[in-house]
């Protein structure tokens, strides 16, 4: 004998208030992108910095990445339909993934100019680099603080950020590499900074990259075990003598699912205990949305 109950009911889809603000910050720094990209990508060929050149050609992509993040909160709104049951909230996990793997080819491409340049130095203006980079400095800090004041426990959200994190310490980079350039006249700091620039950007843009992969791929939320879930609910309900078949995975970074069955006595197949187990997960494990088949030892 068993019983298969679908133990929650939820709404698979409610972007919150937070995600809302989020959305409109992302637009705002899209558009404050967009408006400087070209003044940095063409500065940089007058001057002949590869690194303002990287960093402006970074400052391209960003702004499409954040057109990403942004189309990412508004599909999430929509509501879940009959092929769409779960809503699309996931959706804002694959314009993550997407901003961490195009980063990751930005770096790769930044590493091949940087080699290229060691290989055939060409001179830079140091004084009009430094001007162009400091006005891009600015610009970036403006879009890092209106990302950053955004809902940083959303993945998109924290994608679109890492893109602006690393923007400001190319501009950094830049502007050091200005005045050594200025000063000393010495052409590799350029290339090297380009280097060390990429490489910052690589380790943040892979983290995210194998995040979200990580939930796409419905692998086990970080910071759950299910070998742990199993343990605590059979010492903590008496009447569960195995529970098993547990999967868990998770929609989207706040809507955590999970199916088991497990086995009891007669007395307890009923909604009582089902509710009991699943307040339980929720409270004591957040799981938000848990479909559970009780067996009978017979």
């Amino acid at each position: 004998m068993s019983h298969d109950v679908q133990v929650v009911s939820h709404h698979h889809n409610h972007l919150g208030c937070c995600q809302k603000q989020s959305q409109r910050k992302v637009m705002i720094a899209a558009i404050i992108t967009a408006t400087y990209m070209l003044v940095e990508i063409i500065g940089g060929l007058w001057v002949n910095s590869i690194a303002l050149v990287a960093d402006g050609v970074h400052m391209l992509t960003d702004a499409m990445a954040l057109m990403i993040a942004w189309w990412g909160f508004k599909i999430s709104r929509r509501p879940a339909n009959a092929n769409m049951t779960f809503g699309f909230q996931r959706f804002q996990i694959l314009t993550a993934f997407v901003n961490g793997f195009t980063l990751l080819l930005i770096v790769i491409g930044i590493y091949v100019m940087a080699i290229q340049r060691f290989i055939e130095p060409q001179e830079v203006m140091g004084k009009e680099m430094f001007i162009i980079a400091i006005i891009g400095l600015i610009n970036n800090l403006v879009v890092f603080g209106i990302l950053h004041s955004g809902d940083q426990h959303n993945m998109n959200m924290r994608g679109a950020t890492l893109h602006f994190l690393g923007d400001t310490l190319g501009s950094v980079a830049v502007i050091v590499g200005a005045i050594i350039i200025y000063y000393t006249g010495w052409m590799p700091i350029d290339p090297i900074l380009s280097i060390i620039m990429a490489t910052i950007i690589g380790i943040g843009a892979f983290r995210l990259t194998k995040e979200s992969a990580h939930i796409l791929l419905e692998g086990v939320p970080a910071g759950y075990e299910i070998s742990v879930i199993k343990a605590d609910l059979e010492a903590r309900f008496s009447y569960l003598t195995k529970v098993h078949h547990i999967h868990l995975w998770a929609i989207a970074e706040d809507q955590v699912m999970m199916t088991l069955h497990a086995k009891t006595d007669l007395r307890h197949i009923n909604d009582a205990t089902l509710s009991e187990i699943k307040e339980y997960l929720l409270s004591e494990h957040k799981v938000h949305h848990v479909t559970l088949q009780l067996e009978t030892e017979l």
